[in-house]
């Protein structure tokens, strides 16, 4: 590469940093509302600990009598989340790239919310098993393709403070499912582990549907060529004009990050 070429793409890359969009309050609102998604991550890590030590859970998992769970159900009721993480993460990409990273958040989110109403209507240990597991899949769907959303849709210039928003909502999550255990531990019937169970819902249930009203990814329309799509779902995240000079620059950029 010659010198005036290495020159022409240094005043190329600056004439882009002064013409991108202004980063407005939508963008802030549309990301900070997509890390949502960590909530609910962390809140279903840090639920179970809680309800695995209430005496009502332990009864109607071991049986009358027991004062703690067996270790191999514990083990097991912990790690099978897990495995349903990692199956749904292994295929959350290749849908996220046929399908859009938008849909496969829904998807997600649904497939979470199936697998925690078996849990809640669970009343032994088979039921509640197959519901971490499906819920567990769901999770992979989200936590895998929600960092790859947020930071195809964040400006540059705050991109990387603004996916660590997804961090910050786990440690929420947590905070708020120790809460939750602590206020039903006492209680001395199925309320007590179904109550922390169910509310993992109402945190899928706001993500999901809040999705359906935010754009899809700018770059998952230029990966299949649909241009013009790109243009106004970019234009919809910068709150400018699709014809604007802010957007087609941004575009510019994107396609020829995608064709390199």
């Amino acid at each position: 590469m010659s010198k005036q070429d290495t020159e022409t793409g240094v005043v190329a890359a600056e004439n882009l940093d002064r013409v991108e969009a202004p980063v407005t309050w939508r963008t802030y609102a549309m990301c900070v509302f997509a890390s949502f998604g960590g909530i609910f991550f962390g809140y279903d890590s840090g639920y179970i600990g809680g309800v695995q030590g209430m005496d009502f859970f332990i009864k109607t998992i071991s049986g009358p009598g027991e004062k703690e769970l067996l270790s191999w159900q514990s083990s097991l009721i912990v790690s099978i989340l897990s495995a349903g993480t990692f199956c749904g993460a292994l295929i959350a990409g290749d849908l996220a790239d046929y399908f859009g990273r938008r849909f496969t958040i829904i998807l997600g989110s649904a497939v979470f919310i199936v697998g925690v109403a078996l849990q809640t209507a669970s009343a032994g240990l088979v039921l509640l098993v197959v519901g971490r597991a499906v819920a567990g899949l769901g999770v992979g769907f989200v936590s895998a393709v929600i960092i790859l959303y947020m930071s195809e849709i964040a400006p540059k210039k705050v991109r990387g403070a603004i996916v660590s928003g997804y961090q910050f909502c786990i440690t929420i999550g947590l905070l708020l499912a120790a809460c939750v255990t602590y206020g039903t531990e006492d209680l001395q019937n199925s309320s007590s582990y179904r109550i922390p169970i169910g509310l993992q819902m109402l945190w899928a249930l706001i993500l999901g549907v809040g999705l359906v009203f935010l754009p899809e990814s700018p770059r998952y329309f230029i990966k299949k060529g649909k241009v013009e799509e790109a243009r106004s779902a970019l234009g919809r995240v910068r709150g400018q004009d699709p014809n604007s000079h802010h957007i087609e620059a941004e575009l510019n950029e994107i396609r020829a990050n995608y064709e390199y």
